[in-house]
């Protein structure tokens, strides 16, 4: 299978995860990727809520979409916080 690109088009497989997610058979944008022991899992945005999905759970759709349309320039900054009996 061929590395799927940021900002590519993806389709979302009916996968028992992905329906599990709520977003099987929808389509997306692939935001980020990393790999694990098992492949690669893509960070996938549908619909305004981003979205785990391993690589056999994804179909490309062959185009892309402007890298502005599918990021969002916000970030979050979250403070470390200790919990009781570290």
């Amino acid at each position: 299978m061929t590395e799927m690109d940021f900002d590519e088009v993806v389709f979302v497989l009916e996968t028992s995860h992905a329906v599990e997610l709520g977003v099987g058979g929808s389509t997306g944008v692939v935001l980020g990727k990393s790999r694990d022991v098992d492949g690669i899992i893509y960070a996938v945005l549908v619909g305004g809520e981003t979205f785990m999905i391993p690589e056999s759970g994804l179909v490309s759709a062959g185009h892309w979409v402007a890298s502005e349309e599918s990021s969002s320039v916000e970030s979050v900054k979250v403070q470390a916080e200790r919990y009781s009996g570290e």
